[in-house]
């Protein structure tokens, strides 16, 4: 059986999480953690579950950085990274930002998956977050230095 987008709060708030809907199939979810705020999307399309961490860095902390302008090098750091990675993925949305994503069929997907899930986009953003913009800071650096 599948999981239906009306299962999607109850599972987050189970994890003592408060979503808040969007609209009738997407909710978000913020968490204020050790590595600042986190913002967890969730949005049910049908035959697939997209979740996000959106955006992946807070934007003031990444300075000119962002919206699809990234220092030369850094790209290939991000997905050198994904390599490390199961479940989650870092990826570019529709605007150039750096998001860390899962996606996930809903046939036959239970709401312990789901959890599974989003527990790992929050631990992946925990590890991560920091690394991933001193990596960011430093190719910008980088950049700098060479013009």
């Amino acid at each position: 059986m599948a999981i239906a987008a009306s299962d999607i709060p109850q599972i987050l708030r189970d994890l003592k999480w408060e979503p808040r809907a969007i609209d009738d199939r997407t909710w978000r979810v913020t968490l204020d953690t050790s590595v600042g705020i986190v913002r967890i999307v969730v949005r049910h399309a049908g035959h697939w579950l997209y979740l996000s961490i959106i955006p992946f860095f807070e934007p003031k902390s990444i300075g000119e950085w962002g919206a699809g302008k990234y220092p030369i090098g850094f790209l290939g750091r991000l997905l050198a990274v994904n390599r490390n990675l199961n479940m989650v993925k870092f990826a570019l949305d529709d605007d150039g930002d750096v998001v860390l994503k899962s996606e996930l069929p809903t046939e036959n997907l239970q709401a312990r998956e789901v959890a599974a899930a989003v527990m790992q986009l929050q631990k992946t953003t925990d590890q991560y977050r920091q690394p991933v913009r001193e990596a960011l800071l430093e190719a910008g650096r980088a950049a700098v230095a060479i013009k």
